[in-house]
């Protein structure tokens, strides 16, 4: 990336682990497939689906990086490489943030619930169930959370889902004067 008003280039911060809190989560991690990049704000972490949970909870029991808190549960629509499942922590006592992600093929949008790790991932999962269509396995409670429950194909953020056309523009049929009355 050139920074135009220096004509330098930057170093991608990605390639460059070594200003993050990456050794302390890889060994936190020992024996769980983890890859870390290095992102603008948070240190981003990448495991397979099937092992999400249990870096989770590592994350978080670790006494060193005391990951309590689970700020955002969401996902990222990939289209045709599938659909990240990404889980933003920060630690209470650190003040550290990670980000962990999960990768899930599009033919089969599924992984376990992260409840018995963080209870507030409840509606975090039942919205993003909702929003994006990925099934959480284990999951409480797995009602809508704001579209009704007969809207069971229905996933309006992903990148397929159709914008509705504007039914009234924006102002008309409101009561407001005329212009020049």
């Amino acid at each position: 990336m050139t920074n135009e008003s220096t004509d330098q280039t930057e170093t991608a911060p990605e390639d460059d682990l070594s200003s993050t809190i990456w050794p302390q989560v890889d060994r936190a991690l020992a024996g769980i497939t983890a890859r870390g990049e290095a992102g603008r704000i948070d240190l981003i972490v990448h495991v397979p689906r099937d092992e999400v949970i249990d870096a989770l909870r590592r994350l978080k029991t670790d006494e060193t990086l005391s990951f309590d808190y689970l700020r955002s549960l969401t996902a990222v629509d990939n289209e045709d490489e599938g659909m990240d499942v990404v889980y933003h922590l920060y630690s209470t006592t650190t003040r550290h943030n990670v980000t962990v992600k999960a990768t899930l093929p599009n033919e089969d949008l599924s992984l376990d619930t992260a409840t018995p790790v963080w209870k507030g991932a409840n509606w975090l999962e039942r919205e993003t169930a909702e929003m994006f269509g990925i099934r959480f396995h284990g999951h409480p409670d797995p009602r809508n959370l704001l579209m009704p429950e007969d809207m069971t194909d229905v996933f309006p953020l992903r990148k397929s889902h159709p914008l509705a056309e504007i039914e009234i523009l924006q102002g008309e049929g409101m009561g407001y004067p005329e212009e020049g009355a």
